[in-house]
């Protein structure tokens, strides 16, 4: 009886400590100390231009191409801030890793039917037009592209709409939680 009991007491123990939660962040593994020194280049240099911050890191010895992704990487994610005239300033003092980009999975392509699709007529359907128009020629006809309806709401349709748009298809179609 008494080893059913520590056992009970060593469970409701191990319950009521508070569990310890691993914030999950992916972050770029520093292999080189190019991001620290982009950063670190724009913290001490505020005001630079990325063109000039660029051109220092690279007397450094870091590469053009990775300084200048690197800059374009660190103003998406919040760490540094680029003013309309270009200049550069950093949002914080201390060099923060990049988040990692996940890329999207590639959609599979749609399933072909073996019915024709094509919204073009057909060279025989052009003849015959042009012969019941008398006489113009098959160059003189002027193929207008053919829209759908979906092509028009697309085309109309405002960036914030049309994510509204896509969360409803998703909701609609089983995607996308609430």
């Amino acid at each position: 009886m008494s080893d059913l009991q520590t056992a009970m007491q060593q469970i409701l123990q191990s319950w009521e400590q508070p569990e310890t939660t691993k914030e999950e962040s992916i972050v770029f593994k520093t292999t080189t100390n190019t991001s620290r020194a982009t950063f670190e280049m724009v913290r001490d240099n505020p005001g630079l231009t990325a063109k000039e911050c660029i051109r220092r890191l690279e007397a450094q010895g870091h590469k053009k191409s990775s300084s200048s992704s690197l800059l374009g990487q660190m103003v998406r994610q919040g760490h540094i801030t680029r003013t309309n005239h270009g200049m550069m300033y950093p949002n914080g003092t201390e060099y923060v890793p990049l988040k990692a980009f996940k890329a999207p999975k590639k959609a599979k392509p749609a399933k072909t039917s073996k019915l024709r699709t094509s919204t073009e007529p057909s060279k025989e359907a052009l003849a015959m037009a042009a012969e019941a128009m008398d006489g113009i020629g098959m160059n003189r006809l002027v193929r207008r592209p053919y829209r759908t309806k979906i092509q028009t709401i697309l085309d109309d349709i405002s960036l914030s709409d049309a994510h509204e748009l896509y969360r409803e298809l998703h909701t609609y179609f089983g995607g996308l939680p609430k």
